[in-house]
């Protein structure tokens, strides 16, 4: 290569960078955009939503939500993987970025390559959930009868590869209990059949269950995180005493395309950690059982890497394929 040639591919680099730094200098200059891969209502929309109300504040320009369901939230992460790395086209992330790669043989995008961490924002646990009619107390009861009875204890979950089936999942292989998966289209009728006693337990979201377990509807055995809930304070967690090292959460938080500028991943992320840590948001996710989880990038990478890691342990050994 001559050195004509190579000062101009210099010249052409250091143009670039200091375009990328002017850029996020000016950032953001024109409306920015929340691309949510789920249908609005539910926590992945209102917390998509409430960061992109704070960001319009902080930015005095608008951050709208864009909802884009569709195919285990491929339609949405594979829009955002694809988008031009300028910091106005982000994704609210979740589980699904997580677990897909094990689940679909195929995929129209690579998140490893294609995707940075920005901000984490809040991690989801279950609770477990049970027909008042089972004939259990506690945690403790309900495992004994279940491996007292394989292969006759159902569950719901809201799909195969969902959260709910792989928490549930994840608790079967811990504790060798053999529990048969019903698979139902979301969690209200997922709760539904449950409260019917069509099947015997659900790893639920804590708003949709909490008013059934205040009404006796259902009977709360445990918490799928690591501690307790604010609001089922007497409800203990998994891994307290049966089984040490049980962690299922879910999570949401704001990825970037790769190539995204450092400066404008860093302010973005700072908003984020700010809009989280207002009383009043905390008191709201204690409320609907989720923990805020604010923090630096590379703290939500390393997040990322251990809860991958996880769910394709259980996928792999239960042979789950989503369709």
């Amino acid at each position: 290569m001559s050195l004509i040639r190579r000062a101009l591919l210099g010249l052409g680099a250091f143009a670039a960078l200091a375009a990328a730094q002017a850029s996020a200098q000016t950032y953001p200059s024109r409306p920015v955009k929340i691309i949510v891969s789920f249908a609005p209502g539910g926590i992945a929309d209102t917390t998509g939503r409430l960061i992109a109300q704070g960001l319009s504040t902080a930015f005095d320009k608008p951050v709208v939500v864009e909802n884009r369901p569709g195919a285990g939230a491929i339609v949405g992460i594979a829009l955002v993987a694809k988008a031009a790395p300028d910091g106005y086209t982000l994704l609210l992330a979740n589980t699904n970025v997580s677990t897909n790669p094990a689940l679909y043989a195929q995929l129209p995008y690579d998140a490893d390559r294609e995707l940075i961490p920005v901000a984490n924002a809040v991690v989801t646990p279950a609770v477990l959930v049970v027909h008042p009619s089972v004939p259990v107390t506690n945690i403790h009861e309900f495992l004994e009868l279940a491996r007292a009875k394989p292969g006759q204890i159902d569950y719901a979950s809201v799909g195969v590869g969902s959260f709910p089936h792989l928490a549930m999942e994840m608790l079967d292989q811990m504790a060798d209990l053999k529990l048969v998966h019903v698979p139902y289209k979301g969690f209200a009728p997922a709760v539904t059949a449950v409260m019917a006693g069509e099947v015997q337990v659900l790893a639920s979201d804590v708003p949709t269950a909490l008013p059934n377990i205040q009404a006796g509807k259902l009977k709360a055995l445990a918490a799928t995180g690591t501690r307790r809930f604010a609001v089922l304070p007497d409800v203990p967690t998994l891994a307290e005493k049966e089984i040490p090292g049980y962690e299922a959460v879910g999570w949401l938080g704001i990825m970037a395309p790769a190539g995204t500028p450092r400066e404008i991943v860093l302010r973005l992320n700072a908003e984020i950690n700010r809009i989280l840590t207002a009383p009043d948001i905390v008191a709201r996710y204690e409320k609907d059982g989720g923990e805020l989880v604010p923090g630096t990038p590379e703290e939500f990478a390393a997040f990322l890497a251990r809860n991958r890691e996880r769910w394709v342990k259980v996928i792999t050994a239960g042979h789950i394929r989503a369709e």
